[in-house]
């Protein structure tokens, strides 16, 4: 059984990585109750942003939706849609209607589990019986590594989240840049405090020999 301390298993149902059907899958559960979870999707520009593999250069909000456009490295390809986003709160569910695209809609939806929340997110597609149509390539394949990434942050978000000013760097100032740039600016910071601990540490040599 999957503990909040340990990642659960990733599961992709019907469609995969490489014959797409009607739709594909990944789950996980979070460290959050049910009713937690579900407001946590709700931002859901923090939500579409945790996505790993999409490079997102512009975001614009709308009404009852948002605009995005950018990069896809999953599938590499480019992107500019837009997105109507219905909220079920009954259901605890979300749903992506996009107006453009292979992938016609995406559907999150949290269910209770031992006490905790299972996400669970379907891309859908249009049916392709042949695998030689070009479109398969469209497919995108950050579905996976976007539900892993979620349950990582919300990890490190119950751990580090007292922090003064934790949730404004990861939440706020990482994801409005590139998943490259949050690899480099995470890398620059683990380098900085490494220089720094050992500065400290010749400090304390040096004043014991003096």
């Amino acid at each position: 059984m999957p503990t909040a301390d340990r990642p659960a298993p990733l599961t992709k149902v019907g469609a995969g990585e490489t014959a797409p059907g009607d739709s594909a899958r990944a789950e996980t559960t979070l460290p959050l109750t049910v009713d937690a979870a579900f407001d946590f999707l709700r931002d859901v520009e923090r939500l579409v942003r945790l996505n790993p593999q999409l490079a997102i250069t512009r975001w614009v909000p709308a009404e009852r939706g948002f605009r995005y456009a950018g990069h896809n490295e999953s599938n590499d390809r480019g992107f500019d849609l837009a997105a109507r986003v219905d909220i079920d709160a009954q259901d605890r569910s979300l749903q992506f209607r996009y107006d453009g695209g292979l992938k016609q809609a995406t559907t999150l939806c949290v269910l209770p589990e031992d006490g905790a929340a299972r996400l669970v997110i379907t891309d859908h597609y249009p049916r392709i019986v042949d695998s030689a149509d070009p479109r398969v390539a469209e497919v995108d394949k950050s579905l996976v590594p976007w539900v892993a990434a979620i349950r990582r942050h919300l990890l490190a978000r119950r751990r580090w989240g007292w922090l003064p000013g934790w949730q404004w760097w990861n939440e706020r100032f990482m994801l409005s840049m590139k998943p490259r740039q949050r690899r480099i600016a995470r890398l620059l910071v683990w380098i900085s405090a490494i220089e720094f601990v050992v500065f400290l540490g010749l400090v304390v040599v040096l004043r014991s020999a003096a």
